[in-house]
């Protein structure tokens, strides 16, 4: 019951990540930077337990989990690191060189979330019958988005502005995706090894 109960707890916290997710961008659509910012702050905090919760969901598949949910974890902390630069340079408790720190912590948190962390995860996903497959080609999509918006930003492909909401938007796909079927899940997870 304890393991399950920590599987449904993370499956909330995806759900409630995504409303903040979602909420920031409106707040930044709006103008409203500081609120969107404390909104992307609430968007990772409550990452961290649904990462748990998506380990506990897929633990017996192996130590690659473990990997998975560190980097997570990890990315999760360098992306608040970002945000809470942004927002102290807006309640100018520090001053604007530090930015660039908390862009490249930002790059940094981005690269483990989604280039190890949600890649891992949706590995075991397609070699587990835990999760519905699907979820784990979404995963797999969420990387490739990544990946592309990554070689506009480095000017690979200069003609083409950065697909932040395309990225952004499968990312939050995923979380959801993942938050709504450990609520759905009724037993007590078992994975298979990928041994």
């Amino acid at each position: 019951m304890g393991n399950i109960s920590l599987v449904k707890v993370g499956g909330v916290c995806a759900i409630l990540a995504v409303v903040s997710g979602i909420m920031a961008r409106i707040f930044f659509g709006s103008g409203d930077l500081v609120t969107g910012h404390w909104f992307d702050v609430l968007y990772g905090l409550l990452g961290i337990p649904a990462a748990l919760g998506f380990y506990q969901a897929l633990h017996r598949a192996g130590a690659v989990l473990r990997i998975a949910v560190a980097a997570f974890v990890t990315g999760v902390i360098f992306s608040l690191f970002h945000e809470f630069v942004r927002l102290g340079i807006s309640y100018e408790l520090v001053p604007d060189t530090l930015g660039p720190t908390g862009w490249l912590a930002a790059g940094v948190g981005g690269g483990l979330i989604v280039g190890v962390g949600v890649l891992l995860f949706s590995f075991v996903i397609l070699r587990t019958s835990v999760v519905p497959k699907w979820i784990g080609w979404l995963g797999m999509m969420v990387v490739v988005a990544h990946v592309a918006l990554g070689a506009v930003l480095s000017g690979v492909f200069e003609s083409i502005r950065p697909p932040w909401l395309i990225a952004l938007g499968t990312q939050m796909g995923w979380v959801l995706a993942m938050g709504v079927v450990l609520l759905r899940l009724k037993e007590p997870v078992a994975a298979d090894s990928l041994a």
